[in-house]
């Protein structure tokens, strides 16, 4: 059974708490009124600083006490969280207090009264109740579904009327309606911050979707589609294409090491760097070196970013690229039926303060086509574990590009028979695909 199962209160400790509620007495009708009393001070209270005071006002309140102190375990050990006089001030978190009490009420899980009128009983119960000058104490422990999350202790150095069993069992009850209220609390704080980090993330994904280039597009004589999934709420692909001076094309894909909102982040980061790089850098050489340049200086804990970026210059019917530790593209000819592998240039781009080995060139014919992708389209598994791979993203594409298909059926055909290889089990890791019809 987990956490979130387990009832409340156990069976022993409903009867516990409700052997003194059995009869019609006067004695019963105010117990029962004491416990509701203790509901009513904390409902709708979201701060658990402020939850901590008014249980323990209570308690100090309904007891007669002269003073309280609320302890709750933090790593495995008792600590101080609030302490009142009975006035409501604060004691601080150094208060004098009989901490072996306590401590024996959380290990033995057993409420415990004291009545001290003599120098036997002090000695008996402990060493602090004689030189804190103590006559009465009560400590109880705070629980909810199954465990103990600390204690509830009150005292005063006045005589006061005597404590009976009934007044322990009713503090004992107070104290396992506090435990729930704490414990409601915490599940109450866990629920809302989840759902703000579910927020937050929304709205970091709208944003990722924002920065995507239009897809599909139509730059010069390229068409052009992007295909971004996300196997969690935001992911670390990235993909972009953008207009250069001269009639020239920019293409990139790349993939930041890691999972989750950091290399979301740094992807943001990656895209503007990249952008104001191929606007401002003459040649692919002085794009890389400068973008190593800056992520070298920015990424941390061993990240890093694969990057392939490229230059389509319709005039020379050339593809530049530069390949830093990425999935290698593939360029295919439809009239020759034939793949260009472009391959690694150089390591991935942050790892080291060095720049990557010089760009390549290759020629480009219309009807070519540029199939970029991340290792979340290779790598998908089918049910039995075989992934996806590179020969069937190939056939994908040869099958397709004979049809004379655009750049939107072939992506939507290597999509769909990615699918198909996945038998529509979700992905386990981010899908982006680029492609480029020349």
């Amino acid at each position: 059974m987990t956490l979130d199962e387990r009832p409340w209160f156990s069976e022993e400790e409903v009867h516990y708490y409700a052997e003194f509620l059995s009869g019609v007495s006067s004695a019963s009708q105010r117990n029962f009124r004491t416990l509701i009393a203790t509901v009513s001070e904390v409902i709708g209270e979201t701060e658990l600083d402020a939850l901590l005071r008014k249980l323990l006002a209570h308690a100090i309140r309904t007891t007669g006490a002269e003073r309280g102190i609320l302890l709750l375990l933090e790593g495995g050990r008792l600590a101080v969280r609030v302490a009142l006089d009975r006035h409501g001030a604060s004691l601080g978190e150094v208060a004098d207090y009989s901490h072996s009490v306590p401590e024996s009420v959380v290990s033995e899980n057993k409420p415990v009264i004291a009545e001290v009128s003599g120098s036997q009983q002090v000695l008996g119960l402990s060493e602090s109740v004689s030189w804190l000058r103590l006559r009465q104490l009560m400590c109880a422990p705070l629980r909810a579904r199954g465990r103990v999350l600390g204690a509830v202790y009150v005292d005063s150095r006045l005589e006061g009327k005597p404590r009976t069993d009934a007044d322990l069992m009713l503090f004992h009850a107070q104290a396992g309606l506090m435990g729930l209220a704490i414990e409601n609390h915490r599940l109450f704080r866990e629920a809302w911050e989840a759902q703000d980090v579910q927020r937050q993330l929304a709205t970091a994904r709208e944003i990722q979707l924002r920065l995507l280039p239009r897809s599909p597009a139509r730059i010069g004589e390229v068409d052009l589609v992007a295909v971004n999934l996300i196997a969690a709420q935001v992911g670390g692909d990235y993909c972009d294409y953008m207009p250069l001076e001269g009639g020239r094309l920019g293409l990139a894909i790349g993939d930041v090491s890691g999972h989750g909102v950091a290399p979301a982040l740094m992807m943001s980061d990656v895209r503007g760097h990249l952008r104001s790089a191929l606007l401002t850098r003459p040649t692919l050489d002085g794009v890389h070196v400068a973008l190593n340049e800056e992520l070298h200086d920015e990424l941390t804990d061993g990240m890093y970013v694969a990057l392939f970026v490229a230059i389509h210059d319709p005039k020379s019917r050339s593809l530049a690229y530069r390949n830093a530790g990425h999935v290698a593209p593939l360029l295919y000819s439809p009239a020759r039926d034939r793949f260009e592998v472009l391959d690694r240039t150089g390591p991935v781009l942050g790892l080291f303060a060095s720049g990557p080995a010089a760009a390549r060139t290759l020629a480009v014919e219309p009807g070519d086509c540029l199939i970029c992708c991340t290792d979340g389209v290779l790598d998908r598994p089918d049910p039995a574990g075989d992934l996806y791979g590179v020969e069937r993203l190939r056939e994908a594409v040869r099958t397709a590009s004979r049809k004379g298909a655009g750049a939107t059926d072939i992506a939507a055909a290597i999509r769909g028979d990615s699918e198909v290889h996945a038998c529509g089990r979700p992905l386990r890791d981010d899908f982006t695909l680029l492609v480029a019809r020349f």
